[in-house]
């Protein structure tokens, strides 16, 4: 992926945003995405379907389970 450390920042803010009605001021690297923004099994499915298909990457099933702040988001996405 040939994007900044910022840009995916953005995306993923967005997309939490938009598709969860996150509040912005809870899109903290360090926040839970279960404890913090209080997303379940089937939102971390659909946030993985969102990244998938507005970042065109594909996400791996047993990496995606290690996923567990909006930091882990923002990493993982840096690393494809």
């Amino acid at each position: 992926m040939n994007i900044t450390r910022d840009e995916i920042e953005a995306r993923v803010n967005n997309i939490l945003v938009d598709e969860f009605e996150v509040e912005e001021e809870n899109l903290k690297p360090e926040n839970s995405l279960r404890e913090d923004l209080e997303l379940d099994s089937l939102d971390a499915v659909d946030m993985i379907v969102a990244l998938e298909q507005q970042l065109s990457i594909r996400v791996d099933e047993e990496k995606a389970k290690e996923i567990r702040t909006i930091g882990d988001v923002y990493s993982f996405v840096e690393a494809m």
